[in-house]
């Protein structure tokens, strides 16, 4: 397969996305995928745990018994009330946050709830600011929440939030998050497994900021708590200008 010819090569005025083609970029689609199976790279190579505070910091572990194993990245908080374990992406092996709500980025994971109590803030899970600590209300981002025993869509811009009452929530599922702009407006929508209707959309309280992706869970009642993360993934669009 032959080149073109110099002489028809566009030039690239300022540099934007739109003007990009085929003489400049050899296989760059109008996505950017970014995706965690947990199965390669040490945890901590993409992934800070420092929020986690006397829980287990999450650790990539094989589990199941003889013939049965899976590996997950492990969020185990140990069964004294208010410990956590927490993970938060870096940005180029630094804490960071990675993108935003102008990003129009798309958040899929596969959890496995294995243990919480029924009671309290005790799961978090989406996209939010890299410097907020776990489990403060108001703070911006677009995450799920569970709080005593039901499952929450959630969107904080600081201030305020918008949190919407999904329903019980099974040991494990996928999860969604979509931010797009519809008609000039923002949008977030949440998906649980099926990935066609959304359980929630938000068009209020929306986040502002850089945000990251970041995995809470806390202990209540002195009840331990374990999740499970078997991966996820991120899409942004390329920036056109």
């Amino acid at each position: 397969m032959g080149t073109r010819h110099a002489a028809y090569k566009a030039v690239l005025d300022k540099g934007y996305s739109s003007e990009w083609n085929d003489d400049h970029v050899v296989s760059f689609a109008d996505e950017v995928d970014h995706v965690c199976d947990f199965l390669g790279d040490v945890l901590t190579t993409h992934w800070d745990t420092a929020q986690t505070a006397a829980g287990s910091a999450p650790v990539i572990s094989l589990v199941g018994g003889a013939g049965v194993g899976h590996a997950f990245v492990v969020l185990n908080t140990g069964g004294v009330t208010d410990q956590t374990s927490c993970m938060r992406h870096e940005c180029g092996g630094a804490v960071d946050n990675i993108t935003s709500i102008a990003d129009y980025p798309v958040f899929t994971t596969a959890l496995q709830i294995a243990a919480v109590h029924t009671a309290g803030n005790v799961l978090e899970f989406g996209f939010m600011e890299s410097g907020t600590a776990a489990f403060i209300d108001n703070q911006d981002g677009a995450y799920f929440r569970i709080l005593d025993n039901t499952l929450f869509a959630v969107t904080g811009d600081g201030a305020a939030e918008t949190a919407t009452v999904i329903g019980a929530f099974t040991e494990y599922a996928h999860y969604r998050i979509v931010m797009v702009d519809v008609a000039g407006t923002d949008k977030i929508y949440f998906y649980v497994d099926n990935m066609v209707t959304p359980v929630a959309t938000h068009t209020e309280n929306l986040p502002d900021s850089n945000l990251t992706l970041k995995y809470n869970l806390r202990s209540k009642n002195n009840v331990d708590s374990t999740a499970r993360v078997e991966g996820c993934a991120l899409i942004r669009n390329r920036k056109t200008s």
